[in-house]
Parts: structure tokens; C-alpha cells; sequence
């Protein structure tokens, strides 16, 4: 089911099938499934029969929140476009709350997996897994991070798909006053991926470090060094969410200085003040600098692995 407006669009459909959507930036392997990987941060999450998603891309976020002034980092917009979900779920009697992470819960059981990205172009682009008829969980380990409750375990809210899907597309315009206009599904969206075993690309030559610990999940970097000790490339990985475009360009000004510079720590503290790069699941400039200190460690010492 598609329905959207002349900017923006909204796109509802149950899963099918035996599959993990990955996040933007999660390495592949986690999930015990075959998988694929989403435009969205975050979690991967089970993408089959039972499960429904609804994907929504923004042009201009504040046609749809006009009553917001200030800054709408990642947090904060998470925080306003889940509302859709809860809007969605509460007419079937239930009582589904956003405790602030990537989830919302019904009786202390999480039954949505969320994720949000920017497109280069600006648009906003956010993501609902909903468990209807099956648990939207995959293999992947629970986060775990000090001074957090550990993750509420997996539910099931036992509606049927299609009911489901009705239900959240009417919840969110409801609850941000959108006038939709179903439309038909391309060929090219319709058809299978057909695509090999995913790969992580652009870790050739680069030493992964040790995972660090973030609120949702973790933060592993990869690194290789110049003959200087300094920065020759940095990837940054993991299951957080921000704008992935924004992140390249993080990167990418790490280039050529050492993992132990005051400045390193400097320009992440900044990258991460930027509310526009979406940045979710890491707040502290540490988690960075630690997780890349990590992998250049390991870039010193042994030989380069693509792992």
C-alpha cells in the first residue's frame, strides 16, 4: 500500500520472505539471516512474514511538524515522528509508549523497531518495523550499556497485516494532518533484489578496532595509518543512526591526524553538536575517539584486514 502527498511519500507493506534489513551502517553477518541493507541507521531487524514497515520520506520535516521552532536533531525528531506509531497502535486498545531509544513497547515488550536518515538532498527519511504476527527481532545481541535497563524483550502485537498497515497509514495522517493520495507501486519497486550475500564495502586495507559501547548497540571503526602514525582513512560503523552523507564527511576530515590529537576529539565533539546530521545512539565525542583509537591500535600492530 502506497499513498503519498505531491512532496513527500508514505509507503506501508507487510514483509515476506526470510530476511534481515540492516542498518545504514552495520556490518553484515549480525542478524542469522539473509539480509539486506536499509537506507536508515540502527538495529537490523526481521524483514519476513508477520512483520509490517513503514517508510516515510520528507521533503520539508516542517510541513509536517509546523509547531516546532528550534533545531530538530535526531533525538528530538525521533521523538515527534514516532508519534505516528502511537497514534497507529492505540486504537486496538493497547497502550504503546516511546521510553526515548529506538523502540516502542506495549505491556513491556518492544513491538517497533525505529530508524531515521537524511538524504543528500535534505529529505528526511524514517522507519517503523512493526511486530504484528511475529517478533520483529533477529539473532543480533541486545545492547547492552552501563547506567541503561536492558532491553525490554521481544513482543507481538497479533494484528493482521493488513489491518495493520490500514492502521498506520491512518494513524500517521491523522496525527500529522496529511491528505494522501494512494498511487501504484513501480515495476522496479515490486521486483526481488536478486542481489549476492551482502558485503561491507570500502573496508579494503582498513584494521577494525574493538566495538565501544553506544545506547543502541555499538560503534566499531576501522582505520589504516600513514607511515607518520597519523589518519590515512577512517570508516565508522555500527549501529547507530545519522545522516550518512554527514558521516562520510566526518571521515573524511580525519585524514592526516593522529588518533591521539586533541583536535580529533575536537572536530567529533562538533560533527555531533550539528542537529541537522541526525546523529542517534551516540552522544559523547569519546565514543568516537575511543572506538578510532582502537582501530588504529590494531592498524599498528598487525596487518590490514578487511573483516
Amino acid at each position: 500500500m502506497t499513498r503519498e502527498s505531491p512532496a513527500d511519500a508514505l509507503l506501508v507493506a507487510e514483509f515476506g520472505g526470510e530476511t534481515a534489513l540492516l542498518g545504514a551502517f552495520q556490518r553484515p553477518g549480525r542478524s542469522g539471516l539473509r539480509e539486506v541493507r536499509g537506507l536508515c541507521g540502527g538495529r537490523s531487524a526481521w524483514a519476513g512474514d508477520g512483520v509490517c514497515a513503514l517508510f516515510a520520506a520528507i521533503a520539508d520535516v516542517r510541513s509536517w511538524l509546523p509547531d516546532e521552532r528550534g533545531a530538530l536533531g535526531g533525538p528530538r525528531l525521533l521523538n515527534r515522528l514516532v508519534r505516528g506509531v502511537l497514534a497507529a497502535l492505540t486504537p486496538f486498545g493497547v497502550a504503546p509508549s516511546y521510553p526515548g531509544r529506538d523502540f516502542v513497547s506495549v505491556d513491556g515488550k518492544r513491538v517497533a523497531q525505529l530508524a531515521l536518515s537524511r538524504s543528500a538532498s535534505g529529505a528526511i527519511l524514517f522507519q517503523a518495523l512493526v511486530a504484528g504476527r511475529r517478533p520483529f527481532t533477529t539473532a543480533e545481541p541486545a545492547p547492552e550499556f552501563p547506567g541503561l535497563p536492558a532491553l525490554p524483550p521481544p513482543g507481538v502485537l497479533g494484528i493482521e497485516g493488513e489491518r495493520l498497515c490500514a492502521a498506520l497509514v491512518d494513524g500517521f495522517a491523522a496525527r500529522f494532518g496529511l491528505e494522501l493520495v494512494p498511487a501504484q507501486l513501480g515495476r522496479e519497486d515490486e521486483a526481488g533484489t536478486g542481489e549476492p550475500p551482502l558485503a561491507a564495502p570500502g573496508l579494503e586495507g582498513l584494521s577494525a578496532g574493538d566495538p565501544v559501547a553506544t545506547p543502541i548497540g555499538e560503534l566499531v571503526a576501522y582505520a589504516a595509518l600513514r607511515a607518520d602514525g597519523a589518519l590515512e582513512r577512517v570508516r565508522l560503523c555500527g549501529d547507530w543512526m545519522a545522516a550518512p552523507f554527514a558521516v562520510g564527511e566526518l571521515e573524511e576530515s580525519l585524514r592526516g591526524l593522529a588518533p591521539a590529537a586533541a583536535e580529533l576529539r575536537e572536530r567529533c565533539a562538533r560533527w555531533l553538536a550539528e542537529p541537522e546530521h541526525l546523529v542517534v545512539g551516540v552522544t559523547d565525542p569519546g565514543a568516537l575517539v575511543e572506538a578510532i583509537a582502537r582501530a588504529a591500535s590494531q592498524s599498528s600492530s598487525v596487518s590490514p584486514s578487511t573483516q
